[in-house]
């Protein structure tokens, strides 16, 4: 009885005497045709009986609402706890929502560490926003409550390991030879790299750790012109004033293309992106306090 809940001929809707029992602390799923009754049985069944049971032990208006709550057409259904319900046709495009937040349990949840919760973190007065991963007060400082981080990740950018960048190793290169991203040319790219002792002609596969890194966060050994066309071509176009280019240390791709994810999440960049667990809340989206 305290492991499982019974229900015995279920008449809701399409169903037609359905007996079953459905174990406790286990992921169930209802699956059948269209209108075999699998909403009849999990919303019109389980979830009405459960909210009936849970508001009929209160009092007030609760109870009043319970009263007006039908029983479900069943003979007999036990073992059921109180009840939270998703709606299926729910739409929702926030990564910030859980189940708890769309049901409102969360807020319970929160108002009861707030008046109960003792530590010796706090220095401030307990309260409910400290509980929210969704306020300043309560959210994880580096994901900012989400608790996880976006972030470029090279493997997504390598698409032939055994080229080298003139040759395409990355798929970030246009026929051209311009790598998307880096502000530089590949011959400008070129002079970079052999500053550092390398060239853009060696497979990436045979470049050192270091030498991949001058690639992705940049260099400091020279200063180099930045802009995809020389100045020659853009003084072809015409009506257009050439300005010169900015002339600075080289970035590097991911340099360019984390800052570029910071302002936006655009279709382009987000080819490029993983997920990771903050590494500061772990995945909790709360602060320390």
């Amino acid at each position: 009885m305290h492991n499982q809940i019974t229900i015995e001929n279920a008449t809701e809707n399409n169903l037609q005497d359905v007996s079953l029992i459905i174990p406790h602390y286990k992921l169930i799923v209802v699956t059948g045709v269209s209108g075999s009754g699998k909403s009849s049985l999990v919303h019109d069944v389980i979830n009405r009986e459960g909210q009936r049971l849970f508001l009929d032990n209160f009092t007030g208006g609760s109870y009043q609402a319970a009263k007006k709550m039908s029983r479900p057409k069943v003979k007999r259904i036990e073992g059921l706890f109180p009840v939270v319900s998703v709606d299926q046709n729910f739409v929702i495009r926030n990564a910030r929502s859980t189940v708890g937040t769309l049901t409102e349990l969360y807020d319970y949840l929160r108002l009861l560490f707030a008046r109960l919760g003792k530590t010796d973190l706090w220095n401030i007065k307990p309260n409910r926003s400290l509980f929210s991963f969704n306020t300043p007060t309560g959210y994880c400082p580096v994901c900012k409550g989400l608790g996880v981080e976006d972030h470029i990740d090279p493997d997504l950018i390598i698409e032939d390991g055994s080229k080298s960048l003139r040759d395409g190793a990355l798929n970030l290169t246009t026929p051209n030879g311009y790598i998307i991203y880096s502000q530089v040319t590949m011959d400008v790219l070129d002079k970079v790299c052999r500053a550092e002792g390398f060239s853009v002609d060696i497979p990436w596969n045979e470049l050192t750790e270091y030498q991949k890194q001058v690639i992705w966060h940049g260099s400091e050994k020279i200063k180099v012109l930045f802009g995809k066309h020389p100045l020659e071509s853009r003084l072809r176009w015409t009506g257009i004033t050439a300005k010169p280019r900015e002339e600075d240390y080289y970035k590097g791709i991911l340099t360019i293309m984390e800052e570029i994810l910071k302002r936006e999440r655009n279709p382009n960049i987000m080819r490029f992106v993983r997920s990771f667990i903050c590494p500061s809340c772990h995945g909790k989206r709360l602060n320390d306090q």
